[in-house]
């Protein structure tokens, strides 16, 4: 029975609500063995195990791992293309995956002439919906910008979607499941961030768009967050350690078990 290791920052595997025994008991039924460990504890070189799943974002011991020939879900270029909205953009982009105007902060008057008034600014490295701002301002650009420590993409804002929308889960080149996200007026609709839930029809162009979001990132396990824009669906972001709370609340899908059944058939595929 191969082994694998579930890795993920102290902090979360700390909170009351962690899921770390429902991590367990899917890799159980797709007869796998895993154990539930933290960045900050284990040692890639005490123990090395047939495989590892990585629920954050460690340089260190996923290239260590991968350089001695781990399987890795998902590969650390690939966590961090995704972490950095900037490469996102720019792998989106190469891969003719339609997606928002982003570029790097710049003069007030410069990025207005390139993406129109109000643009979005947020922090380049964030993530559920934290430090997202809409500026029409100097005023509020200059706060937007001081809020994210001037680590920053500003990014084309999207008014069809203002306060919604898509988030899809892939598993390898699967749609596992869909959520539209509301607000209620606010701009995020990040289910942390305040924001509703509810289960979304996947059609023919949303699962392409997803799939093709994922792969151009290199992401074994994803939730892409997509937009409704004027002419069509556009690719927000693409997030390579997604949550599944909402999902959850809205379905009865089991997500952890549809992956460990793609992690089970990687590695008999590359035995």
């Amino acid at each position: 029975m191969r082994k694998g290791v579930v890795l993920f920052p102290q902090d979360t595997l700390a909170r009351p609500d962690n899921a770390s025994q429902w991590w367990l008991r899917a890799a159980a039924e797709a007869g796998l063995t895993v154990t539930i460990n933290t960045f900050e504890e284990f040692d890639p070189d005490a123990s090395l195990p047939d495989f590892a799943v990585m629920r954050g974002y460690d340089e260190a011991i996923s290239t260590a791992l991968e350089s001695k020939g781990v399987r890795v879900f998902s590969p650390y270029t690939a966590m961090v293309r995704s972490l950095d909205k900037w490469q996102t953009y720019q792998a989106l982009e190469n891969a003719g995956i339609p997606t928002p105007r982003t570029i790097l902060p710049s003069d007030f008057t410069e990025a207005e002439s390139i993406l129109g008034r109000p643009f979005v600014t947020k922090q380049r490295n964030g993530s559920r919906g934290i430090n997202v701002y809409l500026c029409d301002s100097r005023q509020s650009y200059a706060r937007a910008l001081d809020a994210c420590g001037g680590n920053a993409v500003l990014q084309q804002y999207i008014k069809e979607s203002h306060g919604r929308d898509v988030r899809v889960w892939t598993i390898g080149d699967e749609c596992v499941a869909a959520v539209l996200r509301n607000s209620d007026g606010a701009l995020v609709s990040n289910y942390s961030q305040g924001g509703h839930a509810e289960p979304y029809p996947m059609d023919a162009e949303l699962k392409r768009l997803a799939i093709g979001a994922s792969r151009a990132i290199g992401l074994d396990f994803a939730g892409v967050d997509i937009l409704f824009g004027r002419d069509g669906y556009t690719v927000c972001e693409v997030n390579g350690n997604a949550g599944f709370r909402t999902l959850f609340r809205t379905s009865d899908t089991d997500i952890l078990h549809i992956f460990f059944q793609y992690v089970d058939n990687e590695l008999r595929r590359n035995s």
